[in-house]
């Protein structure tokens, strides 16, 4: 086998010589010296958004469990996959709808208040599509009407209506069958 040593100049613009290994080399140095400094501006960058992400969850945690320390439930009320609760926040009282069926999305609303609320003036009542409170095999209690008083005085009186959604689409459905 047979070596060949080549060297070469290369002239710039201003025709200054350059040995080509020495160019070569400095060029390598350059790209490995900016691939370095790439490597280590994400680490930095990575490193700052894992601390400022968990600082985040941190402090919303933190937010979270100051707010349910403020929180007093003051009536709840069940009726099968749906529930109602009703809590005091400083002063506003929150009424929180949820249910397990998939038609219904939650209902969250505020009730602004002058003072302290006791459960005693909070009535919740669940009836059918009729209006009815007893519960039949064929009609479920599906709407909640929330009546808050404060002082002797009616505040707020709200009906939520679990199956409003499903009815929607029913009725949907029914106009585009009719046409």
């Amino acid at each position: 086998m047979v070596e060949i040593d080549f060297t070469f100049t290369i002239n710039d613009s201003n025709d200054n010589q350059f040995d080509a290994e020495l160019y070569l080399e400095s060029e390598n140095l350059m790209k490995k010296r900016v691939i370095i400094s790439i490597v280590m501006a994400m680490t930095i960058f990575c490193g700052v958004i894992f601390f400022l992400e968990h600082k985040n969850t941190y402090d919303t945690e933190k937010d979270a469990q100051n707010s349910m320390d403020d929180e007093v439930v003051l009536a709840s009320s069940s009726e099968g996959y749906n529930s109602v609760v009703v809590y005091q926040l400083h002063n506003a009282l929150i009424v929180s709808a949820e249910s397990e069926a998939a038609f219904f999305d939650g209902v969250r609303y505020e009730v602004e208040t002058q003072g302290n609320v006791d459960s005693s003036d909070i009535d919740i009542v669940w009836t059918n599509i009729g209006g009815g409170t007893e519960k039949t095999e064929d009609n479920d209690l599906i709407i909640a009407e929330i009546k808050i008083s404060e002082n002797g005085k009616l505040i707020s009186d709200t009906k939520i209506n679990f199956a409003k959604k499903a009815f929607d689409a029913l009725e949907d459905v029914l106009k585009s069958n009719k046409r």
